[in-house]
């Protein structure tokens, strides 16, 4: 088989195991398209867990939408390989310590030693497309939760002062990290969650909180609002505004009233505050109240894109860690299924240059901004 043969049969492999028997971006040749999605396009989920948890049979956790094989077969060049900072169970919200943070990260960066991944340091170390047999996708290091990073290191352990949180926060940096959430299941010394019933101090971003926004930004680490309660989304993007550094929300939707009780979506005026600083809300394949299918999720695209811009809309769709959640989109099984959506949005009206922007363009432009800000 010459090269040219390998890679027809590479692109047209991708497609069918992307599709299936659905045609996607029909206005396509065959020859413009590789894995469903058109030729060149950028395609980055800036909000994931791939392999991160162990996959338990039922009754217990195991959500395979987003794995490293998965990432491979569509020919995703980056995603987020995020490690949780807390937990829920039935009784109480915990923080997990520091420790335990930095023992599952060195897990995602064996990987990368092994050759499975690469670490996406800087924007320039995104890897280009190629075929299966050779493609080895880029994985962004984050933290969802930043709560250990102001902890003890044990049990009974000392608090941190703020110049071992900078420390903390210094040492992931080192090992890879690029994005850190605020925010988890649980409210924390930094701020409130937005699914809390009762957030301290009326939700707002607190003192620390700040602080460690600020050095978050001065080093090079994308700020993430996912999870962040109204009042400390609007703290952080104060001083996002102020310093000229984009946030993201790596996944969330979109709620038309204002939420009656605590929700994981936003109203439009929440996501302009993200757009106002130059950031990117990003959608997920969760259901909601009208919002149960490809066409609906592209629908909802589009009516964010009408109000704060297309440059300010990105793909997260938080694989690996949506199978406790709400069901998700109808036909969505897994970041192979992406190719839907882009159908889905090609069918409402939105152009390529739409959907590449959507796809990977606006968070790598934000990565571009905000990784390596520092002095």
């Amino acid at each position: 088989m010459n090269r040219r043969d390998f890679l027809k049969y590479s692109t047209a492999l991708c497609a069918s195991v992307a599709l299936g028997n659905t045609q996607s971006f029909a206005n396509l040749h065959d020859s413009e398209k590789r894995c469903g999605f058109p030729m060149g396009m950028l395609l980055i989920d800036a909000h994931a867990h791939p392999d991160i948890f162990p996959c338990n049979p039922p009754p217990g956790f195991c959500d395979q939408a987003s794995t490293i094989d998965k990432i491979k077969k569509i020919g995703m060049n980056a995603s987020c390989f995020a490690v949780i900072g807390d937990f829920q169970s039935e009784t109480a919200c915990s923080p997990y310590f520091f420790n335990d943070v930095i023992n599952n990260l060195n897990r995602v960066i064996t990987w990368a030693d092994q050759g499975e991944i690469k670490l996406v340091r800087e924007t320039e170390d995104i890897p280009d497309y190629a075929p299966y047999a050779e493609f080895i996708p880029g994985a962004i290091l984050a933290l969802e939760g930043a709560v250990p990073l102001v902890q003890p290191e044990y049990n009974g352990g000392n608090l941190p002062d703020l110049d071992e949180v900078f420390e903390r926060v210094d040492y992931l940096l080192d090992l890879g990290v690029r994005i850190i959430t605020l925010m988890h299941y649980c409210s924390n010394e930094l701020g409130s969650a937005m699914t809390d019933p009762s957030p301290p101090d009326a939700g707002n971003l607190t003192e620390t909180g700040r602080e460690l926004v600020e050095q978050l930004m001065s080093v090079g680490i994308i700020v993430d609002v996912a999870h962040s309660h109204r009042e400390t989304l609007r703290g952080i993007a104060e001083i996002a505004r102020t310093n000229g550094v984009p946030i993201i929300d790596s996944h969330t939707s979109l709620i038309h009233s204002t939420p009656t009780s605590p929700t994981r979506r936003r109203p439009i005026e929440e996501m302009e505050w993200i757009a106002d600083t130059g950031g990117v809300v990003c959608t997920w394949p969760v259901q909601g109240p009208g919002r149960t299918t490809f066409s609906d999720w592209a629908r909802e695209i589009q009516e964010i894109a009408g109000a704060i811009g297309i440059e300010h809309v990105g793909l997260g769709t938080d694989g690996g860690g949506i199978g406790n959640l709400a069901p998700v989109i109808n036909g969505y099984q897994s970041i192979l299924d992406l190719p839907k959506l882009v159908e889905a949005m090609d069918g409402v009206g939105l152009k390529r240059r739409d959907i590449a922007l959507y796809m990977g363009k606006n968070f790598r432009r934000v990565m571009k901004k905000c990784v390596g800000f520092g002095s």
